[in-house]
């Protein structure tokens, strides 16, 4: 928490005129002693509030959690240039391209690198298929591949390239359950670029306008139900927690009437989902309590993929260590690290939890070492 209080400090000061504490905490609507335990790395900001100190500095809210802006390797070929490159292309592509089953296949292949964390993997190839898929005029295919460039780039730190990639899968979908899909992501982006009112809306929108009938396919209802988890995410970063949690309650609905959980176009969704946004919301909200009772819900054998159990464990660590519990927060979080190491490297949350508990007690060897190889102090 002192990287993203000395970050704040920094943009605070780095103005001209020079923001007081007492004018951010003004501007964002927060209390002058929240500023000033958070820029003393004494106080973890909840998201909200971190969300409303971006805002009021007019920055993303990645700068302040310090999203990596790189990827862990150079690779040879593709990267984060081939990617703007392919998604704002200037001239067409000469080149040959792959065959629309091969470009399927290779979009498949880097959705399973996404869930594993390994974005290092998606950019070395994702720029060939959207360029190549492009050139066939293979819309969903395009469609699909950037929305997989959007959801990467949130990881990677690139907020506004990440909302280049999911408007042009937007306009790239043809498929309407896809599009739902799509509009699911650009949401998220736009959470990420401290929008959460925004993002709300636009996938509450798109709920209500999908919404299925008793007849409906139970594909329909899947990404019905995700739309709905998914402005439920952003109404609790908003400040909502009363309508995240009635988003929540019909998306439960939803989720029983499919009976399991469900992966179509890529996204999940069921029980499990449900579970992990309830607990999340509460996480958010600062209701520690209720975040633990949610999680006793969750199904014991869930189809939960790596990146977002991994997730769902940071909240629960987050929680346990807001209730006081570090052993068990400390256990969590060096459980995420033995299953998802290179997941957790690109993540701001989990950094942001292991900086709480050397705040919060004295660390033991294990938990510095943590610390050490994340790069929190």
């Amino acid at each position: 928490m002192s990287e993203i209080g000395d970050r704040i400090f920094e943009l605070r000061n780095d103005r001209s005129p020079r923001l007081t504490q007492q004018e951010l905490a003004d501007r964002a609507g927060v209390s002058l002693d929240l500023v000033k335990k958070i820029e003393q790395g004494v106080k973890p900001g909840s998201l909200p509030y971190l969300t409303r100190i971006a805002r009021a500095l007019d920055v993303d809210l990645g700068v302040l959690v310090g999203k990596p802006t790189h990827l862990e390797s150079v690779p040879s070929s593709g990267g984060i240039l081939a990617l703007r490159r392919a998604l704002t292309p200037v001239v067409e592509d000469s080149g040959e391209p792959a065959p629309a089953d091969e470009l399927r296949a290779s979009v498949q292949r880097a959705w399973k690198a996404y869930w594993s964390g390994d974005y290092d993997v998606i950019a070395a190839f994702l720029p060939q298929v959207i360029s190549d898929a492009r050139q066939l005029g293979a819309a969903d295919i395009l469609a699909e591949a950037s929305q997989l460039a959007a959801s990467t780039l949130v990881h990677l730190g690139h907020p506004d390239l990440s909302l280049v990639a999911a408007d042009c899968a937007l306009n790239a979908a043809e498929n309407r359950h896809l599009r739902a899909a799509v509009v699911g992501t650009r949401s998220w982006v736009l959470l990420n670029q401290a929008r959460a009112d925004d993002a709300a809306a636009i996938a509450v929108r798109e709920a209500d306008e999908i919404e299925p009938t008793r007849k409906a396919a139970p594909e329909a209802v899947s990404m019905w139900g995700n739309l709905l988890v998914t402005g439920a995410t952003a109404a609790a970063r908003a400040g909502n927690d009363d309508e995240a949690r009635d988003l929540l309650q019909v998306a439960h609905g939803a989720a029983v009437r499919l009976g399991k959980d469900r992966n179509d176009y890529n996204t999940t969704f069921g029980v499990t989902q449900v579970v992990m946004q309830r607990v999340d919301a509460a996480v958010v909200a600062g209701d520690y309590a209720r975040a633990l009772d949610v999680a006793r819900e969750m199904p014991q054998h869930n189809p939960m993929p790596l990146a977002a159990r991994s997730r769902h464990k940071t909240d629960l660590a987050h929680a346990h260590a807001g209730l006081g519990r570090y052993a068990d927060a400390e256990r969590l979080m060096l459980e995420i690290e033995h299953e998802a190491a290179q997941w957790m490297r690109y993540q701001p949350f989990p950094r942001a939890v292991v900086g709480a508990l050397l705040n919060g007690r004295r660390p033991s060897p294990k938990l510095r070492g943590l610390a050490r190889r994340l790069g929190v102090r």
